[in-house]
């Protein structure tokens, strides 16, 4: 019975553009995201196993980035990628205001990279780094709980990430690989013939952010 609101949803905002909602009072912040705490996601990509829903709200001065991942089968290579461009200028590639959140249903090898001469790059330029029990890092949190249906994470974030006094309007982007059955799916979604991993390498092509002022 939710199909339907969320399509409507999804129709009434205008293509590859998200609006930042209000947090509702049940948003608890505890790695577990799900319609019934955050409401209607603001994205919905068709899986092969159901649905990977995502949440971009915010409660005050922080911004909530949430996934729900219907994935029955178990892998340490199954995630989720936000990839934000805070200034918006939109890139060939990868730019050094540019960060990417590469988050594993594994939280522990999770990876944060920032964006330089069009590719990420982690921490210290170290290819082993990884998040290992750390879980707040730079003004940045992340949560994520995992169950036999399926798993979810939460990223907070400062509002700051997507608007100030200036007139910036920053973009974003998500993608999800599920190891079974070995697939990618992505927003913005992928051109005809393009796998849908090759979105995070694309900053000029990801979704602008519509921040309400408050």
């Amino acid at each position: 019975m939710l199909l339907p609101a969320i399509v409507a949803l999804i129709v009434t905002e205008a293509a590859d553009t998200l609006r930042m909602r209000d947090a509702p009072a049940t948003v608890h912040f505890d790695g577990a995201a799900s319609v019934a705490e955050y409401g209607a996601p603001s994205v919905v990509l068709p899986t092969a196993q159901g649905h990977v829903e995502v949440w971009l709200m915010r409660r005050g001065d922080t911004a909530y980035v949430a996934a729900r991942i219907a994935d029955s089968t178990v892998s340490s290579a199954d995630d989720f990628v936000v990839s934000i461009d805070p200034l918006g200028d939109g890139t060939p590639g990868p730019g050094h205001d540019d960060t990417q959140w590469d988050l594993h249903r594994m939280l522990d090898s999770s990876v944060a990279s920032q964006g330089r001469h069009g590719r990420w790059m982690p921490p210290s330029d170290d290819p082993d780094w990884r998040l290992g029990k750390a879980r707040s890092i730079e003004g940045w949190e992340v949560l994520g709980t995992s169950d036999a249906a399926g798993w979810s994470v939460e990223l907070l974030l400062p509002v700051a990430w997507f608007i100030d006094e200036t007139a910036r309007q920053a973009t974003i982007a998500f993608r999800s690989y599920d190891n079974d059955p070995s697939a990618w799916y992505s927003w913005p979604a992928p051109r005809e013939g393009e796998r849908a991993s090759r979105i995070e390498m694309l900053p000029a092509r990801w979704g602008l952010v519509v921040v309400p002022r408050t």
